[in-house]
Formats: structure tokens, sequence, C-alpha cells
């Protein structure tokens, strides 16, 4: 599994962090000195739960789309503050032959309408939604600690799609410490 983590600030390590556990396929689009750091140090998740150490050599990181191979990536972790998501968005659509044919974009970021940006461009079966509630804080610029925990973590999907394929992405994380869910409330979970 080839999952994009756009958004390296500490929900994005930390959700790196749980999916290296889990023996995914980790590759971060990052720039400026937090790139420069993850390339250097690799990333950490400390704090409440496991933690977890990851060595450079154990993830991607890119910081042009120009680099990314074609047709790489299975799941999208949208991490990013929700200021980023119009770009983003355009960005993903201008070089969505990275995607693979049945791809899911999941946007890790509290609040509605954070996907009205991605459905411009993408079909509403491959955009779902996460509820985060777990409090993150970043040390260093390739660690995560993770501070406070409240709920699980709610996938799913606003617009009523099948969410069968985010399942696995639950289980991986909860078996990576932190509880994950899916819900077909996700709309009364934001």
């Amino acid at each position: 599994m080839n999952i994009l983590i756009i958004g390296s600030g500490a929900v994005g390590i930390g959700l790196a962090s749980s999916m290296l556990s889990q023996k995914a396929n980790i590759s971060i689009y990052s720039t400026g000195k937090t790139a420069k750091a993850i390339k250097e140090n690799g990333i950490k998740r400390t704090g409440l739960f496991t933690n977890y150490s990851f060595s450079k050599d154990e993830l991607e990181v890119y910081e042009k789309y120009e680099e990314i191979p074609k047709d790489k990536f299975d799941y999208v972790f949208i991490t990013s503050k929700t200021t980023a998501n119009e770009d983003i968005s355009q960005k993903l659509n201008k070089y969505r032959n990275i995607l693979k044919e049945n791809f899911k974009i999941i946007i890790f970021q509290n609040g509605f309408g954070n996907d009205e940006y991605f459905l411009r461009y993408f079909n509403k079966d491959h955009i779902f939604c996460a509820r985060v509630i777990t409090g993150f804080i970043r040390p260093k610029r390739h660690v995560s600690e993770v501070t406070v925990y409240t709920e699980p973590i709610a996938i799913g999907s606003i617009q009523n799609s099948p969410v069968d394929d985010l399942q696995i992405i639950a289980d991986m994380i909860t078996e990576s410490g932190i509880k994950c869910e899916i819900t077909k409330d996700i709309d009364k979970l934001l």
C-alpha cells in the first residue's frame, strides 16, 4: 500500500509514523526546513501510546509534485492546514497521474467544508473526511508528540460514498496505537 501524506506538521508526521509501523510505503510532500529535517533525520512519534522512530531510508520525501512517480498512490492523506486546501486540490488535479485508478483522498482536518475544493476536481467516491480529536504537537520539525487523547479518529464520507475501502486504514491506525473507526455519520462528528 502506497500512501502520500501532504502536510508534514504534527498530525502528518504522527500518521506517517502510524502507517510506517504497519508496513505501508509512505511518501511525504514537504518543503523547506521540514523537508530537510525529515530527509536528514527520518521521523518520530513520541508521547502517549506507542513511540516510533523511522530512519530517512524508510520513507520518501518529495518537495515538488514533478518529482513524484506516476501511478504510485493508493491513498492520499491531507494533513495540512485548511488554508492550503485550494492549492493542494489544484496540484493533485494537475498531477493526478501520480494516483492509482481507485485512489482515495482522506482529509484529516476537523470542520465542515474541507472537502469542497477537492470535490471540484475529483469524484465524491474518492474523497473522505476524518475527525481528529487527538492532540499532536511538533517539538522538532521531524517529531510528532501525541499529547492528548479524547476520542478515536473517525473516518467517513460526507457525500455518503461507500467507506468499505477505508477499513484497512482505520485498522492500521488502530494497530499503531491510536484508535480509529469508520463511521457513516462523519457529518455529525465534524
